[in-house]
């Protein structure tokens, strides 16, 4: 995700000055970035610790972009609809019928626009992790222009995720959609449901790739377009836009790697270290066997053997991730974009479990000092803060109670903010042990919304008293950190007054 700028200036978002100190520091730590942001981690059945499949991404924004939970009910109109983003004034005709799905959107409501839900996952179990910005080569860009009021991240899920049964149905239909109305951004998109997971591109206007996502493998992705040589022809893994290798051919910018095409080195623009040391850290963290010296220029490999099975723990630890083992360490080096920042909105990770429910985590604000909450994915009703619409500070929003505590702790991480990371991580580990037991109630109480609201609720609620309890703790340890006025006993000092 990246537009975030654009949606601020667009919604006119009022930022008045908070009322209290810890808000006033909450503030001064987001600073007014505007960079782009996000990172996507997918792992296969045969790379994960447990069998599972793994998929989830980091929603970075600018400033505070409060979000919440929701659940949209299952949709029955007369007839099709027309459906139109007042922001972006994208206009599709929609199904009368849709199905009922638990979404993360942005906090403020709007009607009928871009809400950014930027995971969900619907009746069917299929999920859908929505966007990683990725940026299109000038000149395939040139031969195939975004489309203004094309399809955009904002939007994406709202028009696609009710309307398909299955993953595979997902990249068809938002393949379909960007063939016919063209794309807004260049964007990655990632859909799994309860046997398999595709990954797709979108790199122009109406040029897009996807594949099945192999279940050895696991895969970072980091604001570039990662897919490389691929086989268009192979439809048993691989769906493509019509034009795909002709459009670029015929502009002379198709590069080919033994005979089919690089994505990445045809579409895809030149590598940045803003994305590039994402990649790097992470494939040495999971790959330690292959890692090499960090070079920008590098196109790393998207699939990738893990030395160790990778655990559902290992993925949160990622999503904190600020290259503290290397000389890239961003405590110590700030400019370098780690995995882990302070102006996240949101992590979501879909858990995805063979015969079993499927669970989507959710960290609220930065990860590295907040906690992955367990939502079963027919969660009809969330405690009252993660369904505030708030956008600016208060403590009745799940975003604001732990992004507030994440602004005091970050600034000693060392100290204090260890105490909250720790505490954290040991509920995280507990919660996971105790899947088995919560989903064996669940599934004794019938597997029905009711049970899922109130098993994850009571999680959810004992965290969110939990924040409360470790903001005070830290606020009184940040104000004793602070220094203490004529507390020496040394000699007096005097400046000459003239």
């Amino acid at each position: 995700m990246d537009l975030r700028v654009m949606r601020k200036g667009t919604w006119g978002m009022k930022r008045r000055a908070m009322c209290c100190a810890a808000a006033l520091l909450m503030t001064a730590v987001v600073g007014t970035s505007t960079t782009e942001a996000c990172t996507t981690l997918i792992v296969g059945r045969e790379a994960s610790a447990d069998g599972s499949r793994i998929m989830g991404r980091t929603s970075d924004a600018h400033g505070l972009e409060a979000v919440k939970v929701e659940h949209i009910p299952a949709m029955t109109r007369p007839a099709p609809w027309t459906f139109t983003d007042e922001v972006s004034k994208f206009r599709i005709t929609l199904p009368a019928r849709g199905y009922a799905y638990m979404a993360v959107p942005c906090a403020q409501k709007i009607p009928d626009g871009d809400d950014y839900k930027e995971a969900a996952i619907n009746e069917h179990h299929v999920c859908m992790s929505a966007t990683e910005s990725i940026y299109g080569s000038e000149a395939a860009l040139k031969a195939d222009p975004l489309v203004k009021n094309g399809v955009s991240e904002g939007c994406m899920p709202t028009v696609v995720i009710p309307y398909v049964a299955t993953a595979l149905e997902g990249v068809e239909r938002l393949g379909s959609i960007v063939d016919r109305y063209g794309s807004a951004e260049s964007n990655a998109v990632v859909f799994a449901d309860d046997k398999e997971m595709w990954y797709m591109e979108m790199y122009t206007g109406h040029q897009w790739a996807a594949i099945r996502f192999p279940e050895d493998k696991y895969a970072v992705i980091a604001n570039d377009g990662m897919l490389g040589a691929i086989d268009v022809n192979d439809t048993a893994n691989v769906r493509t836009s019509k034009d795909l290798v002709k459009l670029a051919k015929e502009h002379g910018f198709l590069k080919e790697e033994q005979g089919r095409i690089h994505l990445a080195h045809t579409y895809c623009a030149p590598h940045r270290h803003y994305s590039q040391l994402r990649v790097w850290a992470a494939q040495r963290r999971f790959t330690p066997s292959r890692a090499k010296d960090y070079q920008v220029a590098t196109t790393y490999d998207m699939m990738q053997t893990p030395d160790k099975k990778i655990s559902l723990a290992d993925a949160m630890e990622l999503f904190r991730y600020r290259y503290e083992d290397t000389g890239y360490n961003a405590n110590l080096h700030p400019k370098n974009r780690a995995i882990g920042i302070n102006r996240t909105e949101s992590v979501h990770i879909f858990w995805l479990r063979d015969n079993k429910p499927q669970v989507m985590w959710l960290a609220v604000a930065n990860p590295e000092m907040s906690v992955f909450l367990p939502f079963y994915g027919n969660m009809t009703k969330f405690p009252t803060a993660f369904e505030s619409n708030a956008v600016e500070y208060t403590r009745d929003s799940a975003y604001f109670k732990f992004r507030s505590l994440s602004a005091l702790a970050v600034q000693d991480r060392a100290g204090y903010g260890k105490k909250v990371r720790d505490s954290w991580r040991g509920m995280e580990l507990g919660l996971i042990k105790g899947m088995p037991a919560m989903d064996a109630r669940y599934l004794q109480a019938g597997g029905t919304s009711d049970a899922a609201n109130m098993l994850c609720g009571r999680v959810a609620q004992n965290a969110l008293d939990q924040a409360d309890r470790l903001f005070q703790q830290t606020f009184t340890d940040f104000m004793l950190s602070t220094v203490q006025d004529g507390s020496s006993d040394a000699s007096a000092e005097s400046t000459a007054v003239k």
